[in-house]
């Protein structure tokens, strides 16, 4: 029972991350939902589920885009883990190379202590590659992070901080009848760079009759000083079906 709980813990959503490239859609109005739902019923009853949503809107001048994710797990009937994260961010257009883009979120991870966190976030989209098969962009951002924190007794932690941010990332896709794609952050607090933490999230995404898609996704996740009683690292693997328009 014990290896059971433990195993189910670590995949607990991380939902911390975003993979940008993978929700920027086609020009006009696109988006899509999808789910995944797992049991497990005998000598531990879990249930444990996942869901993601995303809405974009794509001009000649500017994209916009809204992501939401979000997980919840009951073990024999009580709650032993939620997240959930929504992510909303506009591109500007005017340059097909560097493009500006000013981002805002919110998210709670219960996995990892974490009451609530908002962000805002400023900074510059380089597209090195915009193929119809293969597309890469790097970006760099200022962003202001408030975080409040359920914090264990003993923890020399703020239960509540207010710091700025430098975030860096990356995304490639790779587009195809199996479409592949891959963001990753690298983000450090201004007043203590090694306050840093390192996000990514891979999608394999295979369409299956008209709108029904299957995804495969890994999320990883590391934090230099974590909370007490939460691990540096986190990684996630899950499959969903979905729909896409």
């Amino acid at each position: 029972m014990y290896i059971a709980l433990l195993l189910l813990l670590a995949a607990a959503p991380l939902m911390a991350q975003v993979n940008i490239e993978h929700y920027r859609g086609k020009k006009g109005v696109t988006g899509g939902a999808r789910v995944s739902l797992s049991t497990d019923i005998g000598n531990v009853d879990v249930i444990n589920s996942d869901g993601a949503g995303n809405l974009t809107f794509n001009t000649e001048t500017g994209t916009y885009l809204a992501v939401f994710k979000g997980g919840v797990g009951f073990l024999g009937g009580k709650r032993f883990a939620n997240s959930g994260v929504l992510h909303t961010r506009y591109t500007h257009k005017g340059n097909p190379r560097w493009q500006p883009e000013l981002y805002l979120q919110g998210d709670y991870a219960k996995s990892r202590l974490l009451d609530s966190r908002f962000l805002a976030g400023a900074g510059l989209r380089w597209i090195a590659r915009a193929g119809e098969k293969f597309s890469a962009s790097l970006g760099s951002a200022l962003m202001w992070e408030r975080e409040t924190l359920d914090l264990l007794s003993g923890d020399q932690h703020e239960d509540l901080s207010s710091l700025a941010r430098s975030s860096h990332y990356v995304n490639i896709r790779l587009s195809g009848r199996v479409t592949f794609s891959t963001t990753a952050y690298y983000q450090f607090a201004i007043s203590d760079p090694g306050d840093a933490r390192i996000l990514g999230t891979s999608e394999l995404t295979t369409p299956l009759v008209g709108p029904l898609h299957q995804t495969t996704a890994l999320d990883f996740r590391t934090d230099s000083d974590p909370p007490l009683g939460v691990k540096k690292t986190d990684l996630k693997l899950a499959t969903s079906f979905g729909l896409k328009f």
